[in-house]
């Protein structure tokens, strides 16, 4: 499945009666979890990615490109939530 939208998930999961699961991603290990997780389950999971670990990391594009990259080469629907991070991206990453 790869990258999706979140509407797309959030549409299906209110025809299917189910939640959905948003998850932080702080290192490249949890975005590697979590899509694990949901290839494992067979359900969609949102990556997260906020402030903090934009911090943490020294910008957003170490840290998106990496989990955008796991969601992409995964089978799993993957949502790469960028919402959360409030620094001006300094690549592009879709």
């Amino acid at each position: 499945m790869t990258l999706v939208r979140l509407d797309q998930v959030l549409r299906d999961a209110r025809h299917t009666g189910r939640g959905v699961g948003a998850f932080n991603v702080i290192q490249v290990e949890h975005a590697e979890a979590l899509v694990a997780a949901a290839e494992r389950t067979d359900l969609p999971v949102v990556l997260q990615i906020s402030e903090n670990a934009v911090r943490y990391h020294g910008s957003l594009a170490p840290i998106a490109l990496a989990t955008r990259t796991i969601a992409e080469r995964s089978d799993a629907s993957c949502v790469l939530h960028l919402d959360h991070a409030t620094s001006e991206p300094r690549l592009n990453i879709g």
